[in-house]
């Protein structure tokens, strides 16, 4: 019986290994890379990119400082906030719950830089001259949006603070969360305007701008939204000239439609999408990054110029790339010098389907990769990355590319 039970054995092993060296020797076919079109999206692990406390939307109301706006002025209650005319201001951590709507109120955070400063809006209508909230000291900002209410924050067309030119401004690390729903004007320049961080873990979001819809400096993370969002120039923008290493983004599971009179959604650094809906009705440029990686999702883009652009005079040509993992990419430009997708970089292309309509398809500086998904140029497939830059890098990179396509000649 022992021995039998060994035979047995090896013949399994034996069976299991033939079984990995045939689907190894296989991974180029047709088959094999229409397959892998699922499995080589690849999503990010969210940890590195929010924190725990980014999506911590509790409070307790009975503890918490009270704000009620009242036409120009408000009435507050509790530790760390005062009114002085219709200045609101909060100068220690705490948890602050504002109701009410006010017309010319501005609540302004001036804590120290070690200070937990939660605002819970809680159905507020606000109106100002500047911004209507304004945190130009503290630790941490966190802006709750409570579940069930509507909130409208707009400032004016005759704002004077530079520096704060927008219905909502935080000098500080700032984060949104919260199941309510958000309405932003920025009727001098920006809707919501943060010189560092700003993460959002959820909500609903209209917002209309003169300039941006959204202006940060150093990275921009969103997740689990739905934005609609109407900008005279940027849609959604992280943008730091001075540090390539900063103005990074990153996408996952919202359904964001953009209308913007310039880029769509822009980064200065690295782009990552991993999941959700992406619209961008009418832009110059559609997506617009150092590098951009798409892991996943479903993009729509319209642009008068390029469509997907990655791009940055700062940075080294190794730094600048656009792959795409997964995922479905439509992309249509206007007439004219554009290009769906252009590379000051390398292009790669391992899954996913990358639909284009335009003149020509991809212009890149660098080399091409293609090992698997589709491509189709004007309803045509494509069997190779074709560059359409004279002296580039040539189809599928040329002598220093990733091969033949699947199924592609080379």
């Amino acid at each position: 019986m022992k021995s039998k039970k060994w035979l047995l054995l090896a013949t399994s092993l034996t069976a299991m290994v033939l079984m990995a060296a045939c689907a190894q020797s296989t991974t180029t076919s047709n088959t094999n890379a229409t397959t892998n079109n699922a499995t080589t999206s690849t999503k990010t692990n969210q940890t590195s990119y929010f924190t725990e406390k980014d999506y911590d939307t509790s409070y307790n109301e009975s503890t918490a400082s009270k704000i009620e706006l009242s036409g120009s002025s408000a009435n507050v209650s509790g530790d760390g906030v005062t009114v002085s005319g219709s200045t609101v201001t909060i100068t220690k951590s705490g948890t602050y719950v504002i109701s009410g709507q006010s017309d010319g109120v501005q609540i302004k955070v001036e804590a120290d830089e070690s200070a937990n400063v939660q605002l819970v809006l809680k159905g507020v209508t606000m109106t100002n001259s500047n911004a209507a909230i304004s945190a130009t000291s503290a630790g941490h900002v966190y802006l709750t949006l409570a579940e069930g209410t509507t909130n409208s924050l707009s400032d004016s067309s005759s704002n004077s603070d530079e520096k704060g030119d927008a219905a909502l401004f935080s000098k500080v690390d700032l984060t949104i969360n919260g199941k309510g729903t958000l309405n932003v004007e920025g009727k001098k320049n920006n809707g919501i305007k943060a010189n560092d961080t700003l993460h959002i873990t959820g909500g609903i979001y209209n917002i209309t701008a003169v300039g941006d819809a959204f202006n940060v400096n150093d990275e921009l993370n969103i997740t689990g939204t739905t934005m609609t969002i109407d900008a005279k120039e940027d849609g959604v923008k992280v943008d730091n000239d001075e540090d390539t290493s900063v103005g990074t983004m990153y996408l996952s599971n919202n359904n964001i439609t953009v209308t913007a009179g310039d880029d769509g959604i822009h980064a200065s650094g690295d782009l990552v999408i991993d999941s959700g809906t992406y619209t961008v009705k009418n832009s110059i440029e559609g997506l617009e990054g150092k590098s951009i990686t798409i892991n996943g999702g479903d993009i729509s883009i319209y642009s008068t110029d390029d469509g997907v652009n990655a791009a940055n005079k700062n940075a080294q040509q190794s730094e600048i790339f656009f792959t795409m993992n997964g995922g479905n990419l439509t992309v249509e430009v206007g007439q004219g010098d554009t290009d769906p997708i252009d590379s000051n970089g390398n292009v790669t292309v391992t899954g996913g389907t990358i639909k284009m309509t335009g003149q020509t398809g991809f212009d890149f500086d660098g080399t091409a990769t293609y090992t698997g998904g589709d491509i189709y140029l004007n309803g045509e497939k494509q069997t190779e990355i074709v560059n359409s830059m004279p002296g580039g890098g040539g189809p599928n990179g040329g002598p220093q590319g990733g091969g033949p396509a699947p199924g592609g000649q080379g």
